[in-house]
């Protein structure tokens, strides 16, 4: 069989395989230069080649674009690639005019890259066979290779790859040829990349340049993105993505309606409000129902929910009232500005046989006014008494006519007539000793006391 047919069939058959994958993953060409090193695998200095002629081991460089390479994404790592060298390289002959010889190759094969994090550098393991063509002579040969890409973007990166490239006599008998097998070649290649093309890697029917998961099968109206429980929230941007649910709660569900969703949700049978978790508050004192003592009544948080008591009703909380059982003044602590306790310092001096009111009197009154007033549910009893002087037929309406005098005097100052009494002694409850002046003044007096 003529060699050039042969390796045009050969050719042929790998576009065909190539334009075969075309329909689901991106192409990649690579147009650069390349170097051809000779060696021979048994150790001896030169590459012998089919007639024996022997090939300077220094470094080949061609000083043109030599080198062209379209490569095909498979997926799961693997790429088809079909590539093509030309170079010239020097021979050991005595008479220069023969060099140098033309170097053609043509090779296919695949590339294996790592299913690991590198960032931008995409490294390769590449086998396959190849054809090259060396002063005329023809070799099949099999190429083991490494490369390197670094992609400066999604589409432009440099490419280095090194190839050891070994005759084969058994494939070189297929076509005719005679010689030596086991030689080989190093080639080395590097060039600019273009990645192209709008592939399909996960096979969804979207485009990879329009699918926002373009690893994952998804759903052309998510953009390639998958929707496990068809909810129309890709799944990735899904908070419950086993669970159909609403697109302006991430994809989770609200049983309740409150906008709160249902993981969120405190409360998830309920309707609540999202500030308590998705509980209700029906007294709105901040307070959750499920956690207020008293949902029905305004309270602070600190207390539970529930109003804070104020026993004496005086205005100031029992919790910051120094007299919580007797109203007072905010000013004073909860306590009266005039404590009940200053009746027990007044005793309102009369004269003798006498029940009128002077100024004197009054000044006391006054003050007993203001401590009765201050204390406004405490109910005083008022206690006329009298000296010894006269009989009890006198000196007991006496007695009761002074605390009559001021129970009107109290009445006419502002005093509830239902927060008084009065009651008249006599005589019987001397303070002094009625047998001195002085003692007989300390007997005619109006005292108070608390019921």
């Amino acid at each position: 069989m003529n060699k050039r047919i042969l390796f045009t069939l050969i050719l042929g058959a790998q576009i065909l395989i190539l334009q075969a994958q075309t329909a689901l993953n991106p192409w990649q060409i690579t147009l650069g230069a390349n170097a051809v090193e000779f060696y021979e695998r048994g150790g001896i200095e030169y590459q012998m080649g089919n007639d024996g002629i022997q090939f300077d081991n220094k470094i080949n460089y061609s000083k043109y674009l030599s080198y062209l390479e379209v490569s095909r994404y498979l997926g799961r790592g693997i790429s088809f690639q079909l590539g093509g060298t030309l170079n010239q390289v020097d021979r050991i002959t005595s008479n220069p005019s023969e060099n140098p010889d033309l170097y053609l190759s043509v090779d296919g094969g695949l590339a294996f890259s790592p299913s690991l994090n590198t960032g931008n550098f995409n490294p390769t393991l590449s086998l396959g066979l190849g054809y090259t063509s060396i002063n005329d002579y023809d070799h099949i040969t099999t190429n083991l290779g490494l490369g390197l890409t670094y992609m400066f973007d999604q589409s432009f990166g440099l490419t280095l790859k090194a190839k050891r490239k070994t005759f084969s006599r058994g494939v070189n008998d297929l076509i005719g040829d005679e010689g030596d097998s086991g030689d080989y070649v190093n080639q080395f290649l590097f060039g600019f990349s273009y990645a192209f093309g709008n592939g399909d890697s996960d096979r969804d029917g979207v485009k990879d340049d329009v699918d926002a998961c373009v690893n994952t099968p998804g759903l052309p109206e998510l953009n390639g993105c998958p929707d496990d429980d068809g909810d129309g929230v890709r799944n990735k941007e899904d908070d419950c993505p086993d669970v159909p649910g609403l697109a302006a709660l991430a994809g989770c569900p609200d049983m309740d309606g409150d906008t709160v969703a249902d993981k969120y949700d405190s409360c998830p049978e309920t309707p609540g409000i999202p500030a308590l978790d998705g509980c209700p508050d029906a007294d709105e004192d901040g307070v959750a129902d499920k956690d207020d003592n008293c949902p029905e009544e305004f309270g602070p948080v600190e207390n539970n929910g529930c109003p804070w008591s104020d026993r004496d009703g005086d205005g100031v909380f029992d919790k910051d009232d120094n007299c919580p059982d007797v109203p007072g003044t905010a000013t004073n602590a909860g306590c009266p500005e005039y404590p009940i306790e200053g009746l027990d310092e007044l005793s309102v001096k009369f004269g003798s046989d006498s029940f009128e009111i002077d100024a004197t009197i009054e000044e006391q009154l006054a003050e007993a006014f203001r401590i009765i007033e201050a204390n406004s549910t405490a109910k005083i009893i008022i206690q006329g008494h009298a000296d010894s002087t006269g009989n009890d037929q006198i000196n007991l309406p006496l007695s009761e006519l002074r605390a009559s005098q001021v129970l009107g005097y109290l009445i006419q100052a502002g005093i509830s007539p239902d927060r008084l009494s009065i009651v008249g002694y006599g005589s019987s409850q001397p303070l002094g000793d009625n047998n001195t002046a002085e003692g007989r003044v300390q007997n005619r007096r109006v005292d108070f006391a608390v019921e």
